[in-house]
């Protein structure tokens, strides 16, 4: 009888649909960072999450420079150009804006998964496949669609182009250029609240506290944003 209970096999892992993983993500992070962990890999885990940030990301750069014109003559600067350079310049915009939407959000994904790789590699001394790792981050991604979707809506309600949910949306007339200002818009919600289930997602993947994920993730965070605010 003992034999027959060792030999039951484990019940095998219930997979949910994407869509319900995205809006679990919001709710209860941790649940679906277990089933990813435990599940075969499905590269459509970070593919479509990240597809819907380069959508979202195009839309916030239509928003935030709607004069196609005056962004050419921004990139520019006082070079001379001739019109009809500039004309080409202007056509061609859409298509070299969205193209960089889209290599930075694939790019973000693909550099994220390997710092959390990276920090369960070497810092946490435990080892998970990269792909799972890339699964985590593209699947956190979606929070951060919600945050560019918020921030087009503040945008349009403001006619601010640089509001963001941040603190900065209660600086005032702080100048995002200057260093309070940068500092302001460092603290975003959205970002802050990305980081937190990127710490829920190495702890699953490494099977760690969360304390030890958070520790290195936040740390990372802290230093990345101090270097883009000195950088700036």
């Amino acid at each position: 009888m003992l034999n027959a209970a060792l030999n039951v096999p484990a019940a095998p892992v219930i997979s949910t649909p994407l869509g319900e993983k995205l809006l679990n993500i919001f709710v209860c992070p941790g649940d679906v960072f277990d089933e990813v962990v435990a599940g075969p890999t499905q590269p459509a885990n970070w593919r479509v999450p990240t597809l819907l940030a380069c959508l979202a990301g195009m839309i916030l750069l239509q928003a935030t420079t709607p004069n196609q014109t005056a962004a050419v003559q921004l990139l520019t600067g006082a070079a001379t150009i001739p019109p009809e350079q500039r004309d080409m310049l202007s056509g061609a915009w859409p298509l070299v804006s969205a193209l960089t939407v889209c290599f930075a959000a694939f790019a973000g994904t693909i550099w994220s998964a390997f710092v959390l790789w990276f920090m369960g590699r070497i810092f946490l001394k435990v080892r998970f496949s990269y792909l799972k790792a890339l699964e985590i981050v593209g699947l956190t991604g979606i929070i951060l669609v919600l945050g560019t979707v918020v921030t087009i809506l503040l945008i349009s309600v403001s006619g601010n182009v640089n509001a963001r949910p941040s603190l900065s949306w209660f600086g005032g007339n702080a100048n995002p250029g200057l260093g309070v200002g940068r500092l302001l818009d460092t603290l975003n919600v959205f970002h802050l609240w990305t980081t937190t289930v990127l710490a829920i997602g190495l702890s699953r993947l490494g099977g760690v506290t969360f304390k030890e994920a958070s520790f290195w993730v936040f740390g990372y965070w802290l230093f990345a944003r101090i270097a883009l605010i000195i950088l700036g």
